[in-house]
């Protein structure tokens, strides 16, 4: 069993390098919004395949919910992209610190226009895909587990993740440098404070999902990771005073919507499952205490009555 537990976190962490490498490798040769609007719809796919994995119930409002969720995150990924007349411009020769500090937002580079390749929009799709079986697969890890504290699960699984980096990193980086596919640049005195800064969010980030996994289930978790998009609107909108077009924020309220019918069903079904057998207990408990016969009074036997010839 013990074997079986590492063998699956060692695919764990293959699953998450080969869903973010492939993700990456997916940026240049798509386009934004169908990127970012196929890989926030992972959620859709971690519902599929929690339902042989994890027997996921599959009932109208989950399905409902997940549906409006979608559909608003193609809306917001599709009408989210501001003109250049409506953001304030800064210059392009300043430091970290200055970009850091001064929140305002960089020229917009114009309408996407990137159709992208076939062969992005696969890369992209088994990269959703990965992540969305990551995610249902650490699910199925804290069942079998059988593990009384989620928060060090999920720093346990960070750190080999953590652990594991650099061997890839000496390994792969150095062969594929030399070959050709990715060459190694280190970044600029401007950028090691966002590069850091990434670094930390990025392990927050990995936490938090885990721990919001192992607190309540993977599709909730994956519904939930939407949300960040009317909350970047919301951001948007008080630090950088852009408000984006109706049909995006018509796009971030189907979100929200989504994701609240999603938690109605969740703790609607989770009332049920510990109040029903209580209530069927005292049901059964008065319908027997109701029907029961009076007590039974135990005659004397022969050899105990003297009055029997």
């Amino acid at each position: 069993r013990g074997w079986s537990e590492r063998r699956l976190r060692g695919i764990l962490n293959t699953m998450g390098y080969i869903s973010g490498y492939t993700w990456y490798m997916s940026l240049p040769i798509t386009s934004v919004s169908a990127n970012t609007a196929i890989y926030m719809c992972a959620c859709a796919a971690v519902f599929l395949i929690s339902i042989p994995v994890l027997r996921e119930k599959i009932t109208v409002i989950k399905v409902l919910a997940l549906l409006i969720c979608c559909t608003g995150i193609v809306l917001v990924s599709l009408f989210s992209s501001p003109k250049a007349e409506d953001i304030d411009p800064i210059p392009h020769n300043t430091t970290f610190t200055d970009n850091f500090f001064d929140l305002k937002p960089k020229p917009d580079p114009g309408p996407d226009t990137n159709v992208g390749s076939p062969l992005g929009y696969m890369l992209v799709l088994v990269s959703m895909f990965l992540y969305a079986s990551y995610e249902v697969f650490y699910g199925y890890l804290l069942q079998t587990d059988q593990d009384k504290h989620p928060a060090m699960t999920s720093l346990k699984l960070v750190g080999y993740l953590g652990l594991t980096t650099p061997v890839l990193f000496a390994i792969c980086l150095p062969i594929w440098h030399f070959a050709g596919w990715e060459t190694l640049e280190l970044p600029g005195h401007d950028k090691i404070g966002l590069f850091f800064i990434a670094i930390l969010l990025d392990a927050l980030f990995n936490i938090f999902l885990l721990l919001a996994i192992a607190l309540s289930n993977p599709t909730l978790a994956s519904v939930g990771q939407s949300l960040a998009l009317p909350g970047s609107m919301v951001a948007d909108f008080f630090i950088h005073h852009f408000l984006l077009p109706w049909p995006a924020m018509i796009g971030a309220g189907c979100v929200f919507l989504g994701f609240c019918g999603f938690v109605y069903e969740e703790l609607k079904h989770s009332e049920t499952a510990s109040t029903m057998p209580e209530d069927r207990q005292a049901l059964l408990s008065n319908s027997s205490e109701s029907s029961a016969p009076p007590p039974y009074e135990e005659l004397p036997t022969t050899s105990d009555n003297p009055n029997v010839a």
